[in-house]
């Protein structure tokens, strides 16, 4: 009888792509970005003026008051016109140009840190990813807390509007919008983290079997 020697195919452990740490890192390079590019375009138009033209020619198009109208007209016009000045004047304060300039630019450094974790394939690049969206939803809350609450302010000044029913319905809208997204992030940067680590242990395969001594 003949006896044959035990062979094996020898397998090379496939390494995980660097895909995952890299389509993190371009997201938060995207998002960091962008946000900090609108928040620096939205402080210019606020500073600059342009917002108050628009509703100074607003109100330069509603004409000169009706002095020969009726009752009703005057009341109207006068409505209107302290409608787009109330407008005018919370404007600025409701969009928090400042502090989301601050934020903005916390959040690029904190996300220019992850990228270059991410893009080096650092493992902890993706703690990295997870500090930074934790200083995205910190911040959001914040300025969303802030905007509410001057949105409320100016609705109470409207007439016959129900300021609460219409904060009510702006609130859930922002905390389901934000919830989700953040959510969506966050599974993302774990999917990658997790798709990111060696595997200890291969499956076997059809190859790894012994042969029988005869």
């Amino acid at each position: 009888m003949q006896s044959q020697e035990n062979t094996q195919i020898p397998v090379t452990p496939e390494s995980p792509s660097k895909w995952w740490a890299w389509s993190l890192a371009i997201l938060i390079l995207i998002w960091s970005l962008f946000g900090a590019l609108g928040a620096a375009v939205n402080y210019y138009l606020v500073n600059s003026g342009f917002y108050e033209d628009i509703f100074s020619d607003a109100k330069d198009g509603m004409g000169p008051y009706p002095e020969n109208g009726t009752s009703r007209d005057k009341q109207e016009w006068n409505e209107s016109y302290e409608f787009l000045d109330s407008i005018d004047e919370d404007f600025g304060d409701m969009q928090q140009t400042d502090l989301q300039l601050q934020f903005s630019l916390i959040v690029l450094l904190a996300g220019f840190v992850a990228c270059f974790l991410l893009f080096s394939r650092d493992p902890n690049g993706f703690k990295a990813a997870g500090v930074w969206l934790g200083i995205i939803a910190i911040t959001g809350t914040i300025t969303q807390i802030i905007a509410l609450t001057s949105m409320n302010d100016f609705y109470e000044n409207v007439p016959d509007m129900d300021s609460s029913l219409i904060t009510g319905i702006s609130t859930g809208i922002s905390i389901g919008t934000s919830l989700t997204c953040y959510l969506s992030v966050f599974g993302f940067i774990y999917l990658a983290a997790i798709k990111s680590k060696n595997e200890d242990k291969l499956s076997e395969s059809g190859f790894h079997l012994n042969n029988e001594h005869y």
